[in-house]
């Protein structure tokens, strides 16, 4: 269960304690509280102090952020202003936001900024992101499989394993280049996410022209409300998470690309 999920903190401890039996109790010790005040509290108007919530995050083994965002959220069931409450509510929904993005950043990835040296060259066209994937695969470590492989020549491909050797995302052994990094993610102020974006739907567009029966394309224009909104954007960070969870520890055996976008016409 997230927190991050839920609006109010009443409603997240009553789907906590709805799943599972004993619950109400064992929050109602941590919070030091009796356990008909603790329900009066989350089917009421009554509200749990800052000391007894603290005993709740304890318990639960909220991280700070969580934590963070759990406060908050029971400040802003106290607001009485609705200036302060609308103030409270869009620095939830902010905090919200940003824990399904860090969520996504994978954990064992390396966060790459304009002071690293040839990440232009990296992002300025596909084909470098494409051949340092690929060198992942053992049957496309050489000039002569990813020429093939990509319709590129010879040159071409040689000047962009000197590239990522350079960068020490590859590793040559023997006659073969072999993938040697963690996986590669820009900062979100990057100059080069929007080139990177463009690449690769760029490459997207040229599979759909080639009428790719394995590939799976799908355009949708919806008008729906600004809640769902937010609501479908969690369910596609949840997707995204899932889908990592399946591909990072897959075995290596092609490269793919998957482009997913979702945002105000």
């Amino acid at each position: 269960m997230n927190i991050f999920d839920f609006k109010s903190y009443k409603t997240f401890l009553r789907a906590y304690c709805d799943s599972e039996r004993g619950a109400l109790t064992r929050l109602s010790e941590a919070a030091n509280t009796q356990k008909s005040y603790l329900s009066a509290c989350l089917n009421g108007k009554g509200q749990l102090s800052l000391d007894q919530a603290f005993g709740v995050a304890e318990y639960l083994n909220m991280s700070d952020y969580e934590q963070d965002y759990f406060y908050l959220l029971i400040d802003k069931e106290k607001a009485v202003t609705p200036a302060l409450r609308r103030r409270l509510e869009s620095k939830a929904k902010d905090m919200s936001r940003e824990a399904f993005r860090l969520k996504n950043q994978q954990k064992d990835s390396v966060i790459v900024t304009e002071q690293d040296s040839n990440i232009g060259f990296y992002y300025a066209t596909w084909l470098a992101t494409a051949i340092h994937t690929l060198t992942s695969v053992p049957q496309f470590q050489s000039i002569a499989s990813l020429e093939k492989r990509l319709n590129l020549n010879q040159a071409s491909v040689a000047t962009i394993i000197g590239y990522l050797e350079k960068m020490e995302l590859i590793k040559k052994s023997g006659d073969k280049y072999r993938w040697n990094s963690s996986n590669i993610h820009l900062e979100d102020s990057s100059v080069w996410i929007s080139s990177h974006h463009t690449n690769w739907r760029a490459r997207a567009m040229d599979n759909v022209q080639k009428n790719d029966r394995e590939a799976t394309h799908y355009s949708s224009i919806q008008s729906f409300s600004e809640e769902d909104f937010e609501k479908l954007k969690k369910k596609i960070a949840y997707f995204i998470s899932d889908f990592n969870k399946v591909a990072d520890p897959s075995e290596p055996e092609d490269a793919y690309c998957f482009n997913i976008d979702l945002f105000r016409v």
